[in-house]
């Protein structure tokens, strides 16, 4: 009875230990997409499901990741941009980094298509670029970021 009973008991501990190794990557009972994090830092982490989030309390908190694999882009995505303040009124700025350095072609254009910005840069690892907004009409832009075959459109609006 008493070896039945160790015998048991190691089998249960064993499976819990087992369990709490192989935790899932994202638990969507702690991803809120409606939590604001109070860091604003740009300090992008690739997370355990091969995303890039901006820093690790929206990893954890928006993506509900439960473990971040490493500081910086994920290789998968090449780059990672955000910009902030969405309602510009002066400036705009564009937080930029890649994976690994690669040349970049930044664009803002206005609703109807018209390029009202244009600049290529050779070479960039990590950058935050700052754009004058102050001539802009009020309005919704489009900042496009292109690199290689990889790009990406934010929407920003100038008040």
């Amino acid at each position: 009875m008493q070896r039945l009973l160790a015998i048991s008991l190691f089998i249960l501990s064993s499976v819990f230990a087992n369990a709490q190794l192989n935790q899932p990557c994202v638990d969507l009972t702690i991803a809120d997409s409606f939590f604001q994090c109070n860091d604003p830092s740009f300090l992008p982490v690739c997370g355990c499901d091969n995303k890039t989030y901006r820093n690790e309390c929206t990893a954890f908190r928006n993506g509900g990741v439960t473990q971040v694999q490493y500081d910086g882009v994920c290789v998968n995505d090449y780059f990672y941009a955000i910009i902030y303040p969405t309602l510009a009124q002066d400036a705009v700025s564009l937080y930029l980094q890649f994976y690994d350095k690669g040349p970049v072609l930044i664009q803002i254009r206005s609703t109807f298509g018209l390029t009202v910005f244009s600049q290529y840069y050779p070479t960039v690892d990590s950058r935050q670029f700052t754009f004058d907004a102050g001539g802009y009409k009020p309005g919704v832009y489009f900042m496009v970021i292109q690199s290689g075959n990889v790009g990406k459109v934010i929407k920003f609006v100038k008040m």
